[in-house]
């Protein structure tokens, strides 16, 4: 791993008024059968802390591997919570489908709210589970928007630790990115084992514009850490990548979003010098040119159960 290095969990460092947005990234939602006839599906909870207003949010699906993505409006009333069991089939109507949410306010969506972040703010969170005949078990996969951009610029990786992937066992480790921006990139990946001794060496993967990438890790480590790189010819993108373990003999899974490090050298720069202001945040604006691209479903009303 990098020397001389930070760590910065940069939503922990952020006073919790500020931890409402607009604009946030899931990284990784399903309806699909898995590995060890496993059936994942992903509940979406949104709730509107506004008091006086609705708000109609946008959910646009970014596939895995890439293409056309998907848009769909979903009003939420004052001091409430629009939830469904199963977000790509009761939104999208995708009977088998993989990849990622881009959640977000558009002020065009809500012309009779005031056109600032904290009047169009907004809290989502996913469960996705397997749904086994013993019951459900599920990984929490919150809503982000600080994600990594292109490393020789800025010097920011991220990683995540504690990471099982070891076939005796019973463990399985994915990991997987969400890429925000219009063109695609190179996710780079080291793996490391518990003592830090380096198993993978910039394995390099290209995540789709607009897309969603998910792979198993390529080597069993026990215990070990995964670092991420991005590497972007635009100098544009926005990335959001994990990892998701499964106890692959009761199909028990364990999400992972990875903490972002900073090299000191650009930590401690005059324009760095805000912990806060380091890494990728994805904006309106940059949701917008995304869902302008996907098909418009338009409205969708979430049944109650």
């Amino acid at each position: 791993m990098k020397k001389a290095i930070l760590a910065i969990l940069l939503l922990a460092a952020l006073p919790m008024t500020a931890q409402l947005n607009d604009t946030y990234i899931i990284p990784a939602a399903a309806n699909i059968p898995g590995l060890f006839n496993t059936q994942w599906a992903t509940q979406l909870s949104i709730f509107n802390p506004q008091l006086d207003h609705t708000l109609k949010v946008s959910v646009t699906f970014l596939p895995t591997n890439g293409g056309k993505s998907s848009e769909a409006l979903i009003t939420v009333p004052p001091n409430s919570v629009a939830f469904t069991d199963n977000a790509l089939k009761e939104i999208f109507n995708f009977d088998v489908a993989g990849g990622a949410l881009l959640v977000a306010t558009f002020p065009e969506d809500n012309p009779t709210v005031p056109d600032k972040v904290v009047d169009r703010a907004f809290l989502v969170t996913t469960n996705t589970f397997n749904n086994s005949s013993s019951g459900t078990y599920g990984q929490t996969i919150p809503g982000v928007w600080t994600g990594l951009q292109y490393y020789t610029n800025d010097g920011i990786s991220a990683v995540a630790h504690g990471v099982r992937h070891i076939a005796k066992y019973g463990w399985r480790t994915n990991f997987g990115a969400v890429n925000v921006g219009a063109t695609s990139v190179k996710l780079r990946l080291n793996v490391y084992d518990r003592n830090g001794n380096t198993l993978v060496k910039n394995a390099t993967y290209t995540i789709p514009a607009e897309g969603h990438y998910q792979s198993q890790l390529p080597i069993e480590v026990d215990h070990g850490s995964v670092e991420f790189f991005v590497d972007d010819s635009t100098h544009n993108a926005a990335v959001f990548p994990y990892v998701s373990t499964i106890d692959q003999l009761s199909g028990d899974p364990t999400y992972q979003s990875p903490t972002l490090l900073a090299t000191a050298s650009s930590l401690f720069t005059a324009k760095n010098a805000d912990p806060t202001t380091l890494g990728k945040k994805i904006t309106n604006a940059e949701a917008r040119i995304a869902r302008d691209r996907a098909t418009r479903i338009g409205e969708v009303t979430l049944h109650e159960r």
